[in-house]
């Protein structure tokens, strides 16, 4: 029964505004380029995540929201999904106790422990988190990684892991656009899009990182299709990693 929760659950997230996870336009990283990037796999690829220490990954609430740890894989070490370097089965997950779905995915964040610790290389790596007294501007350059959908949630999943560079939004814009299609951005998110041309998350690439200067500063949480992915109006939607920093120590130490 929770598998079909879940693959319900799964199906839901295609939805219009609701999250959402591929690289739309973007380029094939190469080995070692975003070696905290891992795959969440039960028989094949349903999110992505990082990796923050030598147990635990980082993800999107919305990815193992009502699931257990069993069965979930987290493969690391490559760019390929059709050549894992390595897969640690899941050992515990740890859901936001207060992530409100049904409220714009408040509170979109994770934790998943690993049954064997990650050994750390060139491939294999924790990515260091977003400073929280530090204030990430508009306009600055952010990389987006994932397996998502490369134009639409129709689009089959690519086998190479996909990266893309793309900007912050402004907060209040972000808001307002959002506002207007019935969606609340809350200070624990954090937009980002390219407005001049269709860049940025689909399906697939929920639970990701977002990176500014090599931080972890956002998770791939949702967007708005209009009808297609990475709409150049409405921004991409992520949760701000720095208002979790001490949620994730507490959880991790």
């Amino acid at each position: 029964m929770k598998k079909i929760v879940f693959v319900l659950f799964g199906l839901l997230a295609l939805t219009q505004g609701t999250p959402t996870g591929r690289v739309v336009n973007g380029e094939d990283a190469e080995l070692g380029d975003r070696p905290f990037q891992v795959s969440l796999q039960t028989y094949a690829h349903f999110c992505g995540g990082s990796i923050v220490s030598e147990n635990w990954v980082v993800t999107a609430a919305h990815c193992v929201y009502g699931t257990s740890a069993s069965g979930v894989n987290v493969v690391v070490g490559t760019v390929s999904l059709k050549n894992p370097h390595k897969s640690h089965p899941a050992e515990k997950i740890i859901v936001h106790e207060a992530y409100a779905p049904t409220q714009s995915n408040r509170n979109d964040i994770a934790l998943i422990k690993v049954s064997t610790p990650f050994e750390f290389s060139d491939i294999v790596a924790p990515v260091p988190l977003a400073d929280p007294n530090v204030k990430v501007k508009t306009n600055s350059t952010a990389v987006l990684s994932g397996w998502g959908g490369t134009w639409s949630s129709s689009s089959p999943t690519p086998d190479r892991l996909q990266k893309a560079s793309i900007y912050v939004a402004d907060q209040e814009y972000c808001r307002t656009v959002m506002a207007s299609y019935g969606r609340e951005i809350f200070p624990t998110n954090i937009c980002a899009n390219d407005p001049s041309t269709r860049r940025g998350q689909c399906n697939g690439d929920s639970g990701g990182p977002l990176t500014v200067d090599g931080k972890l500063t956002g998770i791939v949480s949702w967007s708005i299709k209009d009808p297609y992915c990475a709409s150049t109006k409405y921004p991409g939607v992520y949760t701000r990693v720095s208002a979790y920093v001490d949620w994730i120590a507490e959880h991790t130490k």
